[in-house]
């Protein structure tokens, strides 16, 4: 048995997953998924470094709250001597320099879900998976369950804030995770509870992903391994012939009042814009109505909720007063969603300037044409080069080539004429009433700084 530390003045818990003791060291630590291992893992009591390509604000994060072993840049001096293990997500290929050192050394190699499997089996565990929605979904009910007193573990895929994580450790026995698709990680883990907010076709090829019949499929694997699988009527319409039990949850829409929904004769009321907030909320209220909590714990809760990062985030104003949102939005879905939710804001007298950055070239060609049919919602959009992250240029040069002429026929969608030139242009023209949309998972969010400066 291990006793561990958590944050703040909360009881500590037990655990029966040995840590402490163990010395991990996390390639790609600056990753959304692995960070907030990472963070756990020392709550837990291991001896944890890390490194990554870049700094990242979860590789920040890390730092801030007191893990000192973090390293910009790969090199085979960060690999620990034995018996370190060795912590990877799918984004670091074999031939990474300190995978490769740590196989040189003998030294044992994990996948992030590997860990993460073995939390899930020492706590009862909602994880929630689906296309869109995830982070924000088990950031706010990590939240909810907090601020009602039931004291969740928790290791989700954005940021809180405050207080700038999305990993902790909680007294009670609830472990709230955030359950990818993409490789097919979800189905490593023991779950009580699976939520599936959405059924999309997102990572192409990932995974051998063609359809959105396939991914229905894993997440129906995902769903039958649970006691229980919560859904979104959207969800279900994909998963009920496939998922024998299924409990839909749908907020009833409340006609000139877009923050409210009613849900078992109660209303409730979020913080942030968007008819897919109000569904990821209703989730969330009938999980902790299951936890027993009251519904006046659960409103106050709500609206308490400070967000994560880069979901709808503001960051400041412009010079002209023009509010600057940072959102991740980087699938035609989430961006329609986004462009509708500062509508929402902007109102009758205010515009919606968007920026989008494509994450992937292989998305961007699947989904050139639904993201330019997304983008027209907004009053004017800009289009940035396609964000690699993963993939290599050199061998996606024709997919760069027809987002330049797809655009060249859109109406209402350009190029931009460089970040720079773009900031100035948004600063001197945006208003008090208009709303500037920074969206897509790559860097774009760096665009945030010089436009409220």
């Amino acid at each position: 048995m291990l006793n561990v530390g958590t944050v703040g003045n909360v009881p500590e818990p037990t655990f029966t997953t040995p840590f402490a003791g163990r010395r991990l060291h996390f390639v790609g630590v600056g990753g959304c998924g692995v960070s907030g291992l990472a963070l756990i893992a020392q709550k837990l009591g291991a001896e944890v470094t890390g490194s990554d390509m870049k700094s990242t604000m979860y590789l920040q994060s890390l730092q801030a709250n007191g893990l000192t072993g973090m390293r910009v840049g790969h090199s085979v001096e960060h690999v620990p001597a034995a018996p370190a293990q060795i912590v990877y997500s799918s984004a670091i290929k074999p031939d990474n320099v300190e995978r490769a050192r740590a196989r040189e050394l003998g030294l044992p190699e994990l996948h992030r879900s590997d860990l993460l499997a073995e939390i899930t089996r020492v706590r009862r565990t909602i994880a929630v998976a689906g296309a869109h929605g995830k982070s924000s979904t088990s950031s706010l009910g990590a939240h909810v369950f907090s601020v009602c007193g039931v004291d969740p573990s928790y290791v989700v895929g954005a940021l809180l804030r405050p207080p700038g994580v999305h990993a902790a450790t909680g007294a009670g026995d609830l472990l709230v995770i955030e359950a990818d698709e993409s490789d097919k990680s979800l189905l490593s883990y023991q779950v009580d509870t699976a939520v599936v907010t959405n059924v999309d076709l997102d990572h192409v090829g990932d995974a051998g992903y063609q359809s959105v019949q396939d991914v229905a499929a894993v997440l129906a694997q995902f769903a039958n391994r649970a006691r229980e699988t919560v859904v979104t009527e959207q969800a279900a319409s994909y998963l009920s012939p496939l998922v024998a039990n299924l409990t839909v949850v749908e907020p009833e829409l409340i006609e000139g009042r877009p923050l409210v929904f009613r849900w078992a004769g109660e209303e409730y009321e979020v913080t942030h814009p968007g008819e897919h907030q109000l569904r990821n909320a209703a989730l969330v209220v009938y999980l902790a109505l299951r936890e027993g909590c009251s519904p006046e714990a659960i409103r106050a809760a709500l609206l308490s909720y400070p967000g994560v990062a880069r979901r709808f985030e503001l960051r400041g104003r412009t010079p002209g007063g023009a509010r600057v949102v940072d959102d991740y939005a980087h699938h035609p879905v989430e961006v329609e969603a986004a462009v509708s939710a500062a509508r929402q804001i902007a109102g009758n007298d205010g515009r919606v300037l968007a920026v989008f950055q494509p994450h992937l070239f292989s998305r961007t060609q699947q989904f050139l044409n639904e993201f330019l049919a997304a983008l027209g919602k907004a009053d004017a959009a800009c289009m940035e080069p396609v964000y690699p992250a993963r993939e290599d240029p050199e061998h996606w040069g024709h997919v760069a080539e027809e987002l330049v002429a797809a655009t060249g026929r859109a109406d209402g969608v350009v190029m931009s004429p460089g970040r720079e030139e773009l900031v100035r242009m948004l600063r001197e023209t945006a208003g008090p009433e208009d709303v500037v949309l920074l969206l897509g998972a790559g860097d774009v969010t760096e665009l945030g700084e010089p436009l409220t400066a």
